[in-house]
């Protein structure tokens, strides 16, 4: 089978190895499509902090189960599946109170350890969520991202609220419309590109601004009128959007951040102290997190029309990189199709 390796920045390699044997306890995959995510971006760019080189990368994965060891029950040849590409130890305190997701040993599949750019993969079906046999594989690749926009929205009080999300690139608009998905009060999306704020229209997501000329704290006030927002959340992860969070927030407002930061920055204490504002970190999800993505997929509660906007075949998986630098304000989502069911 051939798989794909980053080798270092701007590098990506093909290797022809032997499809991988499964234990009794595994099973096997066929890889039918993998999203790229913005962390693969980074990595490409030798700009995450936490992987190294050599590594395949992929963790949003659609995929069809293949064969099955002896010892495996609830799966079965032939389903379709997504990968939970968390790896945890198990043991540490936030694993044994359900938090794995902040692993004090986390590793993720596709970053620190072998991912899902390959014709097969070997896995442990503990990783693994059963999806609908008439589910896209392609649509199957967002329930990862549409996962961490779910657990986004519930690390804040988000019943009723009136929330703002900053950004409408894929995880802006997957966790605007989870908080719609999940009940919150009222949402507002918010970018600087005209064409991500109208595929959030059409998608659903009820407020949607452009913040270049008018700024996020005056298109909340101008959304949501006094009360202002109860929650923010950061998906563009830039100095910028930072601050405009912490200008734009409220007394007792919650700031999530959601979007994978480069570089520290900084951080007025007083003005979150004497406001009470809270400032609460996110990482990925817990597996409700997942099932709740499944189920809101598979009921149309989140839109997905049109959001793969380009598909490469594995071959060009190098060319899929090199576009998405190319041309980033017209990318949601780009998918590479790496083999046929």
């Amino acid at each position: 089978m051939k798989k794909a390796i980053f080798t270092a920045p701007f590098k990506i390699g093909f290797q022809e190895t032997e499809i991988p044997s499964i234990s009794d306890d595994e099973v096997l995959l066929k890889v039918i499509s993998i999203g790229i995510c913005g962390s693969d971006i980074q990595m490409y760019h030798g700009r995450h902090k936490y992987m190294t080189y050599p590594v395949v990368p992929g963790h949003e994965v659609g995929s069809v189960i293949v064969k099955v060891g002896a010892n495996v029950t609830g799966f079965q040849v032939g389903e379709r599946v997504s990968v939970e590409p968390q790896i945890t130890c198990g043991h540490c305190y936030p694993c044994s109170i359900g938090r794995f997701n902040v692993c004090e040993n986390l590793k993720v599949k596709g970053v620190h350890a072998d991912g899902f750019a390959a014709e097969y993969a070997a896995i442990e079906p503990r990783f693994l969520h059963h999806c609908p046999e008439n589910m896209d594989f392609d649509l199957i690749t967002l329930v990862e991202p549409l996962a961490v926009g779910v657990g986004s929205v519930k690390r804040s009080h988000y019943e009723g609220a009136n929330i703002a999300i900053i950004g409408a690139g894929t995880i802006g608009n997957l966790v605007a419309q989870s908080a719609q998905a999940l009940g919150a009060g009222s949402v507002l999306v918010t970018d600087f590109v005209d064409g991500r704020l109208d595929f959030a229209k059409a998608c659903g997501i009820q407020h949607c601004a452009n913040t270049r000329d008018i700024g996020l704290k005056q298109a909340i006030e101008n959304t949501f009128g006094e009360r202002k927002a109860d929650v923010i959340i950061d998906c563009a992860a830039t100095r910028g959007s930072f601050m405009s969070a912490m200008e734009a927030s409220r007394p007792s407002s919650e700031i999530v951040i959601t979007g994978n930061y480069k570089e520290p920055m900084e951080l007025e204490v007083p003005r979150i102290q004497r406001r009470e504002v809270s400032v609460i970190g996110h990482m990925m999800y817990v597996r409700e997190d997942f099932a709740d993505a499944i189920r809101f997929l598979s009921e149309g509660k989140v839109k997905t029309a049109g959001f793969i906007s380009q598909r490469f075949p594995f071959d060009d998986f190098d060319k899929a990189f090199a576009f998405i630098d190319e041309h980033p304000n017209d990318v949601m989502k780009a998918v590479v199709n790496i083999g046929t069911y």
